[in-house]
């Protein structure tokens, strides 16, 4: 089938897939992947014995892989969200549970508290998962990989 009778979403997943297969093979990786089409963007998971490799430092190459994969499939429209072992998901939770916690002592104290940078999107989770508590307030700091997240008592 060639590229012309493709419909807009089966061209993005092949160029998606032609793209993350090149990755592992060039890299040697034991490494398997699914993606799934849906509304919002592509989802692409990654299992296998070199999965702990996509997972180091915080998931720093995962993440990586996936900017690239953002920017190569930008004019598309869509985003590609990439995962290895449910990271995302647990992570979420993790700085869910982190945000609470920082917040009560906030609360106790009466002082500020800066969390360490993250992404925009882990900043994002950090701002939802205390944004409907009346007595304290969010704010992001600081530029590029250096923004973190304050969290001020009200």
């Amino acid at each position: 089938m060639t590229e012309s009778n493709l419909t807009g979403g089966e061209t993005l997943n092949m160029r998606l897939e032609e793209l993350l297969s090149a990755f592992v093979k060039s890299a040697s990786f034991k490494l398997q992947f699914e993606v799934a089409a849906k509304p919002e963007g592509d989802s692409v998971t990654f299992t296998g014995d070199d999965a702990p490799i996509l997972l180091a430092r915080n998931a720093e190459i995962l993440n990586a892989l996936e900017y690239l994969c953002n920017r190569v499939l930008e004019k598309q429209g869509k985003r590609v969200t990439l995962d290895c072992n449910s990271y995302r998901e647990s992570r979420a939770e993790e700085l869910r549970l982190m945000a609470v916690t920082a917040a009560e002592n906030v609360k106790r104290l009466g002082k500020p508290f800066k969390l360490n940078p993250m992404s925009p999107e882990e900043r994002r989770i950090v701002h939802l998962a205390i944004a409907e508590d009346d007595l304290i307030r969010t704010e992001s700091e600081g530029y590029g990989e250096h923004r973190q997240v304050v969290i001020h008592p009200k």
